[in-house]
């Protein structure tokens, strides 16, 4: 029995497996666990990354329970294959006269031992997405690379535009962007022209640096 599988069964008061009436171990109550798909909607869905990194800890402990219960699979068709293969029954004698021992069932394979999976490596295929959610920091806000939130400024600068078209720029600011956060919607106040353009200038570069390290792996 492979240690790692010790931390799965059920242990009694002296740390000994216990055993069901057919000698082998039982598993512990599998715990509360997440899968990769889980990963993906929450990150379609722009949810916070302390919540993606949460989900992911249990995609891994989900993963180390599957392991488990395939090891548990592995040990019961062991038991099964010996038993059959000890009552196996005696040589028949075929049409020829000639003895034929019974065939016996083939051992399972035993699963290879446990490889544990870290977070950073379950979330490594989606860490492009995961950074265009956390996007760029901008007055205590992470201001996520959206397409929306690209169009968003867009429409403000054709906006001031206008004002400074019809001479009322002093009127435009400030003016606040509601923008798409790692939290949701939230409210970017922009004081005037030069704080726009600033926020604007970081944040088309970061989703040009975004496109561009897609684009390489």
């Amino acid at each position: 029995m492979k240690n790692n599988f010790l931390n799965f069964i059920v242990l009694d008061d002296d740390q000994a497996p216990v055993l069901n009436e057919q000698g082998l171990p039982q598993l512990l109550p599998r715990p509360d666990t997440k899968t990769t798909q889980d990963i993906e909607r929450l990150i379609a869905l722009n949810k916070p990354v302390e919540v993606i990194n949460k989900f992911a800890e249990l995609v891994c402990l989900g993963k180390q329970w599957d392991w488990a219960q395939s090891y548990q699979n592995y040990l019961v068709e062991k038991y099964e294959v010996e038993q059959y293969n000890a009552n196996l029954p005696e040589p028949i004698e075929n049409d020829e006269g000639e003895l034929v021992e019974p065939t016996k069932m083939e051992m399972p394979a035993e699963p290879g031992d446990l490889q544990e999976v870290s977070v950073s490596d379950l979330l490594a295929p989606y860490q492009s997405k995961i950074n265009k959610a956390i996007g760029i920091g901008f007055k205590g806000i992470n201001v996520s690379l959206t397409e929306a939130n690209q169009n968003g400024l867009s429409a403000l600068k054709s906006a001031l535009d206008l004002a400074i078209d019809f001479g009322v720029k002093d009127q435009f600011f400030p003016i606040n962007l509601n923008a798409d956060t790692p939290k949701g919607t939230q409210i970017v106040k922009l004081l005037d022209e030069d704080e726009f353009k600033q926020f604007g200038f970081n944040f088309i570069l970061a989703r040009k640096s975004l496109f561009e390290s897609k684009a390489e792996s």
